[in-house]
């Protein structure tokens, strides 16, 4: 495990605990489909352990923004047992298998074990620190560097992941996320392989 993020390690120690003692319930979920929608209620912590998922926020135009990505394996769901109401959704980009549980279960294993605690925090960092990044990248950065960032810090996912997916993490159209590349590609900055998901 010491080449895993913090979120695949908090999920493993999640996925082990909660088959031990019988609170784990698998869920398979059909690409396209959604895992739970924006405003759902009494939502369980997933962790997926195979498969892509799509965490968005609407918006009032009827849009999303993308929130983030979970590939693989992960954990993501209700964060706080006092906000019951989900503002995001999760969607499955790719079929997925995941495990769910519930959250009034793992605040009691939280309350009962120093490593899932020292884990958590590990988690809660890595994702501090991916979510400052990525308001960064959104409010610093042009959409050409913002592009370049994704294709390098998340290789494997960008071959995951369609041209509108990409363009919608960007905020920038598919029209004009097709140009950055072209562009990219023309003045060498952007490999053949990297450019086409």
């Amino acid at each position: 495990m010491t080449n895993e993020n913090p979120a695949s390690r908090f999920a493993a120690m999640l996925e082990v605990r909660a088959r031990k003692l019988g609170e784990w319930r698998e869920r398979r979920v059909a690409a396209g489909s959604e895992v739970f929608q924006p405003q759902a209620e009494n939502v369980p912590v997933f962790i997926l352990t195979a498969g892509l998922v799509k965490l968005y926020y609407p918006v009032a135009n009827g849009e999303e923004w993308t929130k983030s990505y979970i590939a693989d394996h992960g954990v993501f769901g209700p964060t706080s047992i006092e906000a019951p109401i989900m503002q995001f959704g999760a969607r499955a980009i790719e079929d997925c298998c995941l495990g769910t549980m519930r959250l009034t279960w793992l605040a009691g294993q939280l309350g009962e074990d120093a490593a899932l605690v020292g884990a958590l925090g590990q988690f809660q960092a890595w994702l501090f620190e991916r979510k400052r990044q990525r308001e960064e990248d959104l409010l610093c950065r042009a959409a050409e560097e913002r592009y370049l960032a994704f294709v390098e810090g998340e290789t494997a996912l960008t071959a995951r992941l369609e041209q509108q997916e990409i363009a919608a993490y960007l905020r920038v159209t598919p029209v004009a996320l097709s140009r950055i590349r072209r562009r990219l590609k023309q003045q060498g900055r952007l490999s053949a392989g990297a450019s086409s998901p």
